[in-house]
């Protein structure tokens, strides 16, 4: 089986972090006899950094990434909230993208919440019950980072926004990020069309608004 590359456009830092602390565990996993190469590889350098979620600026990065490699394999990685809320008209956009555009690879609703996929126990309870309607709501209306990034450096005190734990992607938080993947929230719109996550090393597409892997 060949080596797969996909060069990934990210919204933000912390999107660009963690694909270079996902490399860094694929890299260190054992090759099978007769490979030099691990069979996937993720590229994204920090010009692929978007600083943004919105939809035109994502596209915009796209679109120069493509002028650069013709054929690659280019995905764009961002987080839903925009989307959700239709801030700044991302839906909207988003509803009305050109061919050519690929269907965007989204966390639900955000990195924070993909990041708490990849624990488990009491912390992860807990940001569940703050995301719950029993909660703050956010899974259902998500909101922004000024009102929930308190709780989760208070639940996950490792947290850094556009940073991550040399060691934060092993075996362990892997496999909790698969068990987890059915507390990612769902979106309530019909508008856009697509759901993304991380599953066995390899990004997945969809073109359900439903935020699930099936």
């Amino acid at each position: 089986m060949p080596t797969r590359r996909h060069i990934i456009v990210c919204e933000g830092q912390s999107e660009w972090a963690y694909l270079r602390r996902l490399q860094g565990f694929l890299d260190d996993l054992p090759l099978e006899t007769g490979r030099f190469q691990p069979p996937l590889i993720f590229i994204s350098p920090e010009s692929a950094i978007a600083k943004s979620g919105e939809y035109k600026t994502l596209v915009k990065n796209y679109q120069a990434k493509r002028k650069e490699n013709k054929t690659s394999s280019i995905e764009i990685w961002a987080d839903f909230d925009l989307y959700h809320r239709n801030d700044q008209s991302c839906a909207d956009n988003y509803k009305n993208k050109p061919a050519g555009i690929p269907h965007f690879l989204f966390s639900y609703h955000n990195f924070e919440d993909f990041f708490a996929l990849h624990h488990a126990g009491n912390a992860l309870q807990a940001w569940l019950d703050y995301g719950n309607p029993s909660g703050r709501h956010h899974f259902t209306n998500p909101l922004h980072s000024s009102d929930y990034l308190p709780e989760m450096t208070r639940l996950f005190p490792d947290y850094a926004k556009g940073d991550l734990p040399v060691d934060f992607v092993n075996q362990q938080s892997l496999k909790n990020l698969k068990a987890n993947l059915h507390h990612q929230p769902t979106s309530i719109l019909n508008t856009c069309k697509a759901s993304a996550a991380l599953r066995s090393f390899s990004f997945t597409k969809s073109n359900k608004p439903t935020g699930h892997l099936d």
